[in-house]
């Protein structure tokens, strides 16, 4: 064997031992992170949520795979040992809440599944309906739900429903590498940029949701826009049918999909201003036909807000500015989690722009979505939704600023050091937003059943009075009952002076055939975090209701109760 000849050979081999390092990193991973968890009761879940678990081997098994995933980008090993460790940390952090909890996590998630039983049970939707209407004029992914539900059988729906983050996150990994690989052909900037998307944006879009399922939508139609793959007749077919699926499902992130869109065709980032004019024309079909009443009705509360961008911006921070004791951690983890991220990809931007390689449309699409500020509250929450569809571009930017400056095989340390410093604060945000409230976001079996007790056995047109609206609610013949929310009452520090009183009028009150009132550990939980009353308060009306003769427990469980008038609290 010559000389020549040696390194030729002891390359291939060198390659494949990195690999085998690398791989082995992710199985120890997997191991510390499981030793870590083993025996964690989500009951016992303290102000920080699943932080409350978090020990020695669980940092060590965050820091060992996304440290092990980030020598395996700039060392250029191949991008399926890099995919390998992004599925991985995907698996870790979003599965493990639905192994713990075995129950869907997040009440809005089952007020999402009440929707697709609505659809399961009567096989279509109603537009007209009193509660919850805007999910029965925008019914796409409820549809879709029930559908894949009509053929898995019993329970399906909840199985989605609890896997739903996971799954969600696993395409959005798929869905972003095609968006990025539309910027840019260096794969280590591709994957230096999911694995920093992945460990900031801590925005909880991706439970079991609409929003959730038309995020991913929106970044496959700009990932197509960017490409440039298809041409002509295709093209357009693809980006018709892309938009019809967000059209028919979730009206906000519309709003954001016609600003990218016009964004990119006003600077000349892209071609095709018919495409504005076939998502203008889709869009508005659907709102102004199948959704016209609920359009119509609701226009001025749609665009409530427009033209007040700092009146939008405050009412998302006064959201969290009541937070208290570890929650202000939450908080400030957050924000501090936003503003490192963009202050990397704004010197992205400025180190690219040095050396020629700006992306503009990355640049474009990270400041539209600042656009929302002025158009729209979102409901208290137009900051989350700003950051929400800019992280793919902060993060690719972030990612441009800490692109290996060496070719080849030789590692750009200097960067290396960057961008793991990145990561490093941006990383303990991330886990205080996405694991800090899960305290509030998990429920048990027994809430639950509190829920499907009152399905099957309240006549229709029931009363509901509810403590609060954090328990697991409204996923099982919802439209048969009328809802009253205590926390949300402005008298409700009467009701807790004067409970049995207060709530005996609301639940003889003639209109409804008859009340329960339903109070949760969940529910105490929530106006404990969200400071919606007193803390105690739920308590307190617990003790008197059931100390009263006028009335009575019909459903009990360790963490629910469910009350009625009694035969003397109905004379």
């Amino acid at each position: 064997m010559t000389r020549q000849e040696r390194p030729r050979r002891a390359a291939p081999l060198r390659a494949l031992r990195g690999q085998a390092v690398a791989l082995c990193c992710v199985a120890a991973a997997i191991l510390m992170w499981t030793v870590g968890f083993a025996g964690a009761d989500p009951r016992q879940m303290g102000a920080l949520g699943l932080l409350t678990f978090f020990n020695t081997a669980i940092v060590g098994a965050i820091l060992l795979l996304l440290g092990s995933a980030l020598v395996c980008v700039y060392q250029r090993r191949p991008q399926w040992v890099v995919g390998v460790h992004l599925v991985t940390y995907l698996a870790l952090v979003h599965g493990t809440p639905a192994l713990m909890y075995d129950n869907v996590r997040y009440a809005w998630s089952y007020k999402h599944l009440g929707v697709v039983d609505f659809i399961l049970r009567t096989g279509t939707v109603d537009t007209g309906i009193d509660v919850n209407p805007i999910y029965h004029n925008w019914p796409g992914v409820f549809a879709g739900s029930a559908l894949i539900a009509g053929f898995g059988g019993e329970d399906t729906e909840r199985t989605l429903a609890l896997w739903a983050p996971l799954v969600f996150n696993l395409i959005l990994l798929v869905v972003l590498r095609y968006l990025f690989r539309g910027l840019t052909s260096r794969s280590d900037v591709v994957g230096t940029a999911l694995i920093i998307y992945f460990t900031m944006t801590w925005v909880g879009q991706d439970y079991f949701s609409p929003q959730a399922v038309v995020y991913i939508l929106y970044i496959a139609v700009v990932g197509l826009l960017l490409r440039g793959q298809y041409s002509g007749w295709l093209r357009t077919a693809l980006f018709a049918l892309l938009v019809a699926a967000m059209a028919v499902s979730h009206q906000i992130t519309l709003v954001m999909l016609l600003m990218a869109l016009t964004a990119l065709l006003v600077l000349h980032q892209i071609r095709g201003w018919h495409l504005l004019t076939v998502a203008v024309a889709i869009i508005g079909a659907w709102a102004l036909t199948f959704a016209d009443d609920f359009t119509l009705t609701n226009l001025a509360d749609l665009v409530w807000g427009f033209g007040q961008p700092l009146a939008n911006a405050e009412e998302t921070f006064s959201k969290s500015d009541g937070a208290t004791g570890l929650q202000k951690l939450v908080v400030v983890g957050d924000r501090f989690t936003v503003g490192v991220a963009a202050a990397f990809a704004v010197f992205g931007a400025w180190r690219s722009r040095r050396d020629s390689s700006l992306s503009r449309p990355a640049l474009i699409l990270m400041l539209a979505p600042v656009a929302i500020l002025g158009m729209m509250s979102f409901g208290g929450e137009a900051l989350l939704r700003v950051f929400l569809f800019a992280a793919p571009f902060i993060a690719f930017l972030a990612a441009q600023g800490c692109a290996p400056r060496t070719r080849g095989t030789d590692v750009d340390y200097r960067r290396l050091c960057t961008v793991a410093a990145v990561v490093a604060l941006v990383l303990p945000g991330f886990f205080l937003g996405y694991y800090g409230k899960e305290r509030q976001s998990y429920f048990t079996a027994e809430e639950v059943g509190a829920f499907e007790w009152l399905a099957e056995n309240a006549p229709a047109g029931s009363l509901l009075v509810e403590g609060d609206t954090n328990y697991p609610r409204q996923f099982r013949n919802y439209e048969k009952f009328d809802y009253v929310v205590i926390a949300r009452e402005p008298a409700s520090g009467r009701i807790v002076s004067r409970p049995v009183a207060r709530l005996g009028e609301w639940l003889s009150d003639a209109r409804f055939v008859d009340g329960y009132v339903v109070i949760t550990r969940s529910q105490k939980i929530g106006i404990e975090m969200d400071h919606s009353m007193r803390p105690g308060s739920l308590d307190r009306i617990e003790d008197a209701l059931r100390s009263s003769p006028l009335f009575t427990v019909v459903h009990e469980s360790r963490d629910a109760t469910v009350f009625t008038l009694s035969e003397l609290g109905r004379r």
